[in-house]
């Protein structure tokens, strides 16, 4: 089976969109998550209209002096149009994994060699060739109706995850917030290959650089499906000034350019 690479969603997306709106796709959404989405886009509608705006920039991830953007984009959600994930996503990561490029007759066939799914706060988990409106939501936040949106997502990702990657080669490129939605003790029937950057005294290495990083690493694994941990080599897959290691706990990419 292919393997599958997990990413993180993206504060960036492309505005606008050709598809369907949102509460259309949603309402007919028959997927395992479909429920769970509608539940999702209710309680983002509502606290659209009862938020306060320190609130709502918490939830949406901006300053309060634009809170009140964001709270009309939020009450307009159901009728945002909608482009396919891969499309949509538009933070460093995604770009550096040239996402945007990809044929959208592969995406849309399942056919790259690799699986990508990108946890989302908005829809939970998402595949690249599913439709998504532009938004703002911080899986760190909290919606009235629902609680925490991390704590909803955990145990219905963690179902759909178990049933869909089982003996399956695994990439986890998923920083700790969006890495809580699969716990670690449910993750035993997947072949997890855990990929952290860190600098050499075992800190977490600069942001903007590791994004940069894994996004080169998810370009690499789309183009070479097939590499194993053990064929990664820093400089034609990260990029200068890393170097890589191999462990049974998995990839440790370590910043050793100063």
């Amino acid at each position: 089976m292919d393997p599958v690479l997990l990413l993180p969603g993206a504060k960036g997306k492309v505005r606008g969109g050709a598809g369907p709106a949102y509460g259309e796709v949603a309402a007919g959404d028959d997927g395992p998550l479909g429920p769970a989405r509608r539940e999702v886009l209710a309680a983002v509608l509502a606290a659209a209209d009862d938020l306060e705006p320190t609130a709502l920039a918490r939830l949406t991830g901006v300053g309060v002096s634009r809170a009140e953007d964001q709270r009309a984009v939020l009450r307009g959600l159901a009728d945002a149009s909608t482009l396919p994930a891969h499309q949509r996503y538009d933070g460093v990561v995604h770009a550096n994994a040239g996402l945007a490029g990809l044929d959208p007759d592969r995406v849309a066939a399942r056919a790259l060699g690799v699986e990508v799914l990108v946890v989302s706060a908005l829809l939970g988990l998402v595949e690249l060739g599913e439709p998504v409106p532009a938004y703002r939501l911080e899986l760190t936040g909290s919606l009235p109706l629902l609680g925490g949106l991390a704590a909803f997502w955990r145990p219905r990702a963690t179902e759909v995850l178990e049933q869909r990657l089982v003996d399956r080669r695994v990439w986890d490129l998923l920083p700790g917030e969006h890495a809580r939605v699969w716990p670690v003790a449910r993750r035993r029937a997947s072949q997890v290959v855990r990929v952290v950057f860190v600098r050499p005294d075992g800190r977490a290495a600069n942001a903007a650089r590791t994004k940069v990083a894994k996004g080169r690493l998810a370009a690499w694994l789309i183009a070479q499906p097939s590499t194993t941990p053990d064929e990664l080599t820093a400089e034609p897959v990260l990029g200068e000034g890393w170097q890589v290691t191999v462990d049974v706990e998995g990839v440790r990419a370590t910043w050793t350019a100063g």
